[in-house]
């Protein structure tokens, strides 16, 4: 009896262990997958990282005798529906953030979600105005190539309704989403000439840099420099632009970075991000402007350019840092 109970004990023992190298394995090959995901749906490279620990988490306390067909199509499951409860939160959230809300910078320079279809900032505040329910269809449909009958079971509709939330999200993206991409090269020439034009307080370059209707939002949380509203057309965006460049530290360093799959520019002092620059053209003009100075959508910025508060100081200005 004991050595049939000793048998039984094993047998479980090397189930679980299988079962551990099973999640392993899962872990290192499906979680950017899923950290594109829930980065999309929620707009927060810090909430998607919860999430999708705690989706693994749960594949692993998942008993021995549930049925897991597909270890992809059980994450995704789990991490959308995650993720959808998430962004519900989020949206109730947002109602008394201080300031303007804007998602969390993503580092995309050598990052295994810049694998994954686009995460450009500009698309990410398109997603803001759509429904959490249109957002997760949208993008289980259109990035991860889901069929209406496989996004039902995700989100709790059937297929008609959902391919009914994906048509009116197609149309609003498809209608407010930016259209002028421009190639990387000229995306860095602008954002250096506009970076030389706010050192130099020139007004006038600075000026000839934006469209008319340009608008500049600026995301602090209560917590740094952030906006209660955009600054909108080229003259008040400019005159903005030059006085805060004035009032930064006088050890702040530059740093160039990619960030939502584009070229970026990261202040730091004391070896920490204090703000992040991002930029979008139009025809050739510079048509919108992100900082994000919430220090706490700062720390995936940190650690991809290794700041942890221990970077020299600069004399003084605001050179440029090697990344």
């Amino acid at each position: 009896m004991a050595k049939a109970a000793s048998t039984v004990s094993n047998d479980k023992s090397s189930a679980e262990g299988a079962n551990d190298a099973g999640v392993a394995r899962a872990f290192e090959e499906l979680r950017p997958a899923m950290l594109a995901l829930a980065y999309r749906i929620t707009g927060s490279r810090t909430d998607a990282e919860d999430i999708v620990q705690n989706a693994f988490l749960r594949l692993h306390r998942s008993p021995p005798e549930e049925d897991i067909r597909s270890l992809k199509a059980y994450l995704t499951t789990i991490t959308a529906r995650l993720s959808l409860n998430q962004l519900r939160d989020l949206r109730a959230k947002r109602e008394t953030y201080i300031g303007e809300w804007l998602p969390e910078p993503l580092p995309t320079q050598n990052d295994p979600l810049t694998l994954a279809d686009d995460v450009s900032f500009g698309l990410l505040l398109v997603f803001e105005r759509l429904s959490p329910l249109e957002r997760v269809v949208f993008i289980l449909r259109n990035a991860f190539d889901y069929s209406f009958e496989q996004i039902a079971h995700v989100v709790g509709r059937n297929p008609v309704s959902c391919r009914k939330l994906f048509s009116r999200a197609r149309a609003r993206v498809l209608d407010e989403r930016p259209r002028f991409a421009i190639d990387r090269d000229r995306h860095h020439a602008i954002l250096d000439s506009f970076q030389a034009a706010a050192r130099g307080n020139d007004l006038a370059s600075l000026i000839d840099l934006l469209s008319e209707g340009v608008v500049l939002r600026g995301d602090g949380g209560g917590k740094a420099l952030g906006l209660k509203k955009p600054v909108v057309g080229a003259g008040a965006v400019a005159r903005f632009i030059i006085a805060v460049t004035q009032r930064l530290p006088a050890d702040a360093l530059l740093y160039k970075t990619e960030l939502n799959g584009a070229p970026a520019i990261v202040f730091s002092s004391e070896g920490r991000p204090f703000v992040v620059i991002m930029l979008e053209t139009e025809k050739g003009r510079i048509d919108r402007i992100y900082a994000i100075a919430n220090p706490e959508k700062l720390g995936a910025v940190a650690a991809s350019l290794n700041l942890h508060g221990n970077s020299g100081r600069s004399s003084g200005g605001f050179p440029s840092a090697s990344h």
